[in-house]
Formats: structure tokens, sequence, C-alpha cells
């Protein structure tokens, strides 16, 4: 073979590994697990008149200890999920660990001494379930008489 030859050959096979990385990065993922048949947070307080989860942070949030973290549980353990966590409160930051199942809350300072009421919304793209849960600071001498 010549020199010609041979460079012909190896920038035929560059163009075609090319070709195989471009498609083999363009395969959509394994879909082949099940779909989630529910999910829902785990850790409330109890339920207000409109029957959504309540939970109270004066005691678990604080000014020195601002990050609150919020389990949630989805079943069966192997499925394919898509998802997407909404907060009510839009400058508060939050982070998704979906392998931990928990979900990271920062407040800020001033939300803290405003004790505001926070909104969370988990939701899965693919089967559109969902679940909602109120983060609330407690005001001192509020007692909740369920009906």
């Amino acid at each position: 073979m010549t020199k010609k030859g041979i460079v012909f050959i190896i920038f035929l096979a560059s163009i075609i590994s090319i070709m195989i990385i471009a498609v083999w990065g363009t395969l959509p993922e394994n879909t082949n697990l099940p779909p989630i048949d529910y999910l829902e947070f785990t850790d409330y307080d109890g339920l207000n008149e409109d029957f959504e989860k309540m939970k109270d942070l004066s005691e678990i949030v604080t000014e020195t200890s601002s990050i609150y973290l919020l389990p949630y549980d989805l079943d069966p353990d192997e499925s394919y999920s898509d998802l997407v966590v909404s907060l009510s409160v839009s400058h508060l930051t939050h982070h998704i660990d979906t392998d931990g199942r928990i979900i990271y809350i920062y407040y800020g300072l001033e939300d803290i001494q405003q004790k505001i009421i926070l909104t969370v919304t988990i939701t899965d793209r693919r089967t559109h379930k969902s679940d909602l849960i109120n983060l609330w600071f407690k005001e001192d001498g509020v007692v909740i008489i369920p009906d």
C-alpha cells in the first residue's frame, strides 16, 4: 500500500468513529424501568383544612442552622423518573438529591426572621404524579386544634 492509501484509510476510520460517537450520544435513555407508582413527602406534622401536608420548622431551622432537609419517598425503588421541585418563594434555593431522596432547602436570614410560609411541590414529569407540603414557622402561643 502506498502512503496515500494508508492516509485515506485512517481518514475514513476517523470519520466513521465520529459518526458512531455522534449517534451514541443522541440515543434516548433506557426506559425499560417501570414508572413511579407514588411520590410523597414523608416528614410532616399533619394536614390543614385543605388536606395539605404541614410541617413546623420553628425548632429545626434557626438562624444558626438555615438548611432544611425535606425527605420524600417514591415507589418502586428502581423506577424511571424525572423529578422537578418548585418553591413558592422564588429567591430561596434548593437542591434535590435523588439518591438520598432528600430535598435541601436553603433559608436566608431574613426569611427565618420573617417566618415565611413556603410551599414545596415535587413532580414527576413522566407520570405527572406530585405531592405538596407547606413549611412554616409556628408562632409562639399559637395552638392548632384539629376539627
